[in-house]
């Protein structure tokens, strides 16, 4: 593809999922002398948005073209696994030598943190068992806001996500990571893998991981000023032209305004039934697809 030529893109991609650790993972890389991941944000979000997508392959290489190419570019995004038309713009625009990284977490675990995520960033009013009941009237609309904050349940069916990769890339151009038996409990050993993955050096790293605490929204008032078109925003685009620089803005806006709280355990009554209604078999399939052993995932009857 003559657009594609002299342009820095990227030859692997961690495409997921969501809330499995993908931030600690972006910032340990992009210390790696061997590695440019993308700046100046993690998520570029380029095969995700029309609206990016639409500009092109040469705005898309910007995000990796701060400094000379190293040995491997990559960028990191849980998106990119769960909406199914990404996997086809990604082979068609980058390949099918493609390399893919992806990260797995017990779908029940996974579905609670992103509950909490969207509570955290003003999105979600309801209580998680309420929020899961409604879910797949939520979805419904296809409006972007409620498919990528209320999708709680549907993020967790990895094997019909991961299906539709296979179907277009080799199985050898994928590491499957478990984050309960390997990311979470081993990173070192993890990142060796990915190191060998992706056939650079195995360096030793600082290994930071920061997890996210539950938290609420001081204002509320705030959070609509934020997510709502409003004459103040209007006025804020104009004097700050660069989205980047908004992005900015926005993250530590609402940084500032979260009120910590404690997360009071999933009971295991809810769990099992969480389980056994949306994941039990999903987690099967997925288990014949990859051939990898989520026993740990399976929670045994009350």
């Amino acid at each position: 593809m003559k657009e594609k030529e002299n342009l820095l893109l990227p030859n692997f991609i961690c495409i997921g999922a969501q809330k499995t650790g993908t931030t600690t993972l972006y910032h340990i890389l992009k210390e790696h002398d061997e590695i440019t991941v993308s700046k100046p944000r993690k998520e570029t979000k380029f095969f995700y948005r029309d609206s990016e997508y639409k500009r092109g392959l040469k705005y898309y290489s910007e995000f990796f073209s701060y400094a000379p190419p190293k040995k491997v570019i990559g960028e990191i995004d849980p998106d990119y696994l769960y909406f199914p038309y990404i996997a086809n713009r990604i082979n068609k625009d980058l390949g099918n030598d493609m390399k893919f990284i992806i990260i797995l977490r017990n779908p029940v675990d996974r579905a609670f943190s992103q509950y909490h995520m969207s509570v955290r960033m003003g999105f979600e009013k309801l209580n998680f068992k309420e929020a899961i009941e409604k879910e797949f009237e939520r979805l419904k609309s296809g409006n972007s806001i409620e498919q990528s904050n209320f999708s709680y349940i549907s993020r967790g069916l990895y094997d019909q996500q991961i299906e539709r990769y296979f179907k277009l890339f080799a199985r050898n151009n994928f590491l499957l990571i478990n984050y309960d038996t390997e990311f979470k409990p081993d990173l070192a050993g993890t990142l060796k893998n990915i190191y060998r993955f992706l056939d650079i050096s195995n360096v030793d790293l600082e290994l930071n991981i920061k997890e996210n605490s539950a938290a609420i929204p001081k204002s509320e008032l705030l959070v609509k000023l934020i997510r709502e078109k409003n004459s103040i925003k209007t006025v804020l685009k104009k004097i700050i032209s660069n989205p980047d620089r908004r992005r900015y803005l926005k993250k530590k806006i609402i940084n500032w305004n979260r009120k910590d709280i404690v997360i009071t355990p999933l009971d295991n009554e809810l769990r099992y039934y969480l389980y056994k209604k949306y994941f039990a078999d999903s987690i099967n399939n997925l288990e014949k697809l990859t051939a990898m052993d989520f026993s740990l995932w399976k929670e045994k009857e009350l």
